[in-house]
């Protein structure tokens, strides 16, 4: 079985990163990075610039993202993520580890929905079949 944290992509992160970026409706973002994911999507996006720094082309390209919420720029952000993960290991590990961490929360946010309980007489109205007693003894 393969370590979940080894296969989160590069493309992956970058959406979690600059999803704020990409994404034109705020209000979509609101309801994905909730609570601690957005403070974790920072904390992403600043590792990928810090990484980057001096780097003339993907320096170009986060720009790009951040301002034009350009695709194009994603796409080639996405190649020079890739490589530098490959090329640095224990960079990869820590950009999967948050990133891993934001899908956890993104995961408990839309799992945990809101049911009402109506009891002990919560009934399937559509699956009644003969002649059943509704409510009491």
């Amino acid at each position: 079985m393969t370590d979940p944290l080894t296969t989160i992509a590069a493309g992956a992160i970058l959406n979690l990163a600059f999803q704020e970026f990409a994404k034109s409706g705020a209000g979509e973002v609101a309801k994905k990075t909730v609570g601690g994911a957005i403070s974790l999507a920072k904390e992403l996006r600043n590792k990928i610039t810090a990484k980057f720094k001096g780097n003339v082309k993907a320096e170009a390209a986060i720009a790009a993202v951040e301002t034009d919420h350009s695709p194009a720029a994603l796409n080639k952000l996405e190649v020079y993520l890739d490589d530098a993960m490959v090329d640095d290991a224990v960079f990869a590990t820590e950009l999967r580890q948050v990133a891993q961490q934001i899908i956890n929360i993104q995961n408990q946010t839309t799992s945990n929905r809101d049911y009402k309980n109506y009891g002990r007489d919560q009934i399937n109205i559509e699956k009644i079949e003969g002649n059943p007693k509704i409510g009491g003894s």
